[in-house]
């Protein structure tokens, strides 16, 4: 007898549970929304970080590439200091001069370094050493949001 008291009372008590309510559904979807707009605000704060990364990989290696550039024409070094922003491109004949080949690296340099977003470089003598420094523009994140800042590589190298 007592058995069948029990079981009458769960019956009761399942029959008293009938579902969800809505106050439930809809803080649960409220849950989900701000979980979902983390989600899409760390995947675009991810892809300005990778952007960032990869314009400063090419910087590097535009600097190292102009370094390159120099050591093989040790020749037209002097000429490679005048390096301030794109020019003309050189034409020469059948035969270069060293000056011709330092201007036609410039210019093909400053072709690439284009793919930078404001992109500019420039070579300087220091000393017995040679600058190359590249500036772009870059997306940077401040106290008061998102701001683009100038950015900059310098390379100091010995030839």
């Amino acid at each position: 007898m007592r058995s069948l008291t029990v079981r009458n009372n769960m019956v009761k008590e399942a029959n008293k549970q009938k579902g969800f309510s809505m106050i439930e559904i809809l803080v649960t979807l409220l849950i989900t929304a701000i979980g979902l707009l983390g989600l899409a605000s760390m995947q675009m704060l991810s892809l300005k970080n990778v952007n960032n990364s990869q314009f400063r990989t090419l910087a590097t290696f535009y600097a190292y590439d102009m370094a390159e550039r120099m050591r093989s024409n040790k020749t037209g070094l002097t000429t490679y200091q005048s390096i301030t922003g794109p020019g003309t491109k050189p034409s020469c004949s059948s035969s270069c001069s060293a000056s011709d080949i330092a201007k036609l690296d410039a210019y093909e340099w400053n072709e690439l370094i284009d793919n930078l977003p404001e992109g500019n470089g420039s070579v300087s003598k220091n000393g017995d050493k040679y600058e190359i420094k590249i500036e772009w523009n870059e997306q940077v994140k401040g106290g008061s949001g998102g701001s683009v800042e100038k950015q900059s590589l310098t390379l100091d190298v010995s030839i």
